[in-house]
């Protein structure tokens, strides 16, 4: 099959051990079976070659109440990665900033004035890259209509007040998309998710990768599913408070906001996460990103405790960094891996260190707790496999 689903390689080829490997695949099917997820997929790359594709169980379907039948996940099934999509608003940035056409350290009112309002004057692209901003819109939770509302939308933002001072590590969950998302366009003319397509998704040749629903059929696109504790708090929100409901809403995904509305598959992300690791080169050799601007965007810039997750988190520039400390990209000395999750239930990152990229997308989500207990491993072993 075509890039993105080439045939698998024997792992040794690209110096990869079968046998730890195999652990790889046996604990992510074990997770299945123990109901740790409805479904999933689990892609490893590594020197532009697949070394595991595995799609397990039921994308949808899995609740008798669901109104479809039964769908079983393959390699090339669709599901909704949420937060998975940020890094790719990340790029996009890091391209404007890589053209000279953005200073990430300038106030964004400089280019939004609205924005100034309410003491907002100050914050600039850099904060909300590295959610420091201090702007959170629990309120907006499930508000379709506002969200798919562009004029709207920028009035939300410039009445906004912010939640903590700036400076303050405060994960914003949908605030990133919408704010930088305001910045692009203003740069740019073109929405960001449209910019993300046309700049990034396009010459990589990776169509699959979406921030909307297309001419997919919804029917054929998985579920996102609650399995966890009846309250989650995030960023002043109830993350488990009618998820099923909203996640799996097409309305969900027309906003387009790219801090939450990707859709994908393993294969995708995968081979994404090793064009940054190739440095911002697509297969066909062409540049779209500096690496130097590349890598100030994929290592870490700060680390602390995040007062919206209630954890310690590692950033980058649109993306989650590890550590020397257990992360979710593994056990111990991750500080090369970059990445992100999507809800409790997705991950995908790469390694610098191993040059191991990996895309794993599960449709259960119970908490922060069960989704460092089932990806630590998976995430190690990938890494701990490269010779």
């Amino acid at each position: 099959m075509n890039f993105p689903f080439e045939e698998k390689v024997e792992p040794e080829s690209v110096r990869m051990s079968t046998k730890k490997l195999e652990k790889v695949v046996n604990t992510f099917k074990q997770q299945h079976a123990n109901g740790g997820f409805p479904g999933g997929q689990l892609v490893v790359r590594r020197k532009g070659k697949v070394v595991v594709n595995e799609a397990i169980g039921v994308a949808r379907g899995f609740r008798s109440k669901d109104s479809t039948s039964v769908l079983n996940a393959t390699p090339e099934t669709l599901f909704p990665v949420y937060s998975t999509g940020k890094p790719f608003a990340g790029v996009a940035i890091a391209i404007l900033e890589d053209k000279g056409l953005l200073d990430i350290n300038a106030p964004i009112a400089e280019i939004f004035s609205e924005f100034a309002k309410n003491g907002k004057d100050q914050i600039t692209t850099l904060d909300v890259l590295t959610h420091r901003s201090g702007i959170l819109l629990p309120h907006l939770a499930g508000k379709f209509e506002i969200w798919q509302n562009k004029e709207e939308m920028k009035k939300q933002l410039a009445d906004a007040i912010p939640v903590h001072k700036r400076g303050t590590l405060a994960y914003q969950p949908s605030e990133f998309g919408w704010i930088l998302s305001e910045v692009v366009s203003r740069i740019d003319g073109r929405e960001l998710a449209d910019f993300v397509e046309q700049e990034i998704i396009t010459p990589l040749q990776l169509t699959d990768l979406q921030f909307e629903l297309n001419d997919n059929k919804y029917d054929s696109i998985a579920h996102s599913y609650w399995q966890g504790k009846d309250k989650v708090m995030v960023a002043g929100f109830n993350v488990a408070d009618n998820y099923e409901s909203l996640a799996n809403d097409p309305d969900f995904f027309k906003s387009r906001n790219t801090a939450f509305t990707l859709i994908a598959n393993a294969a995708s992300l995968a081979a994404f996460y090793e064009f940054l690791i190739n440095g911002g080169i697509t297969q066909n050799g062409e540049r779209i990103v500096s690496e130097k601007t590349l890598k100030e965007y994929t290592t870490r810039q700060l680390f602390g405790w995040d007062k919206s997750v209630k954890t310690f988190l590692a950033l980058g520039r649109g993306f989650m960094t590890g550590t020397l400390t257990p992360s979710l990209y593994g056990w111990w000395n991750t500080k090369q891996c970059f990445g992100h999750a999507g809800v409790f239930s997705c991950l995908a990152f790469g390694d610098y260190d191993t040059g191991v990229s990996v895309a794993i997308i599960t449709n259960g989500n119970k908490g922060l707790g069960d989704l460092l207990k089932r990806f630590v491993p998976v995430s190690h072993g990938c890494r701990a496999a490269c010779l």
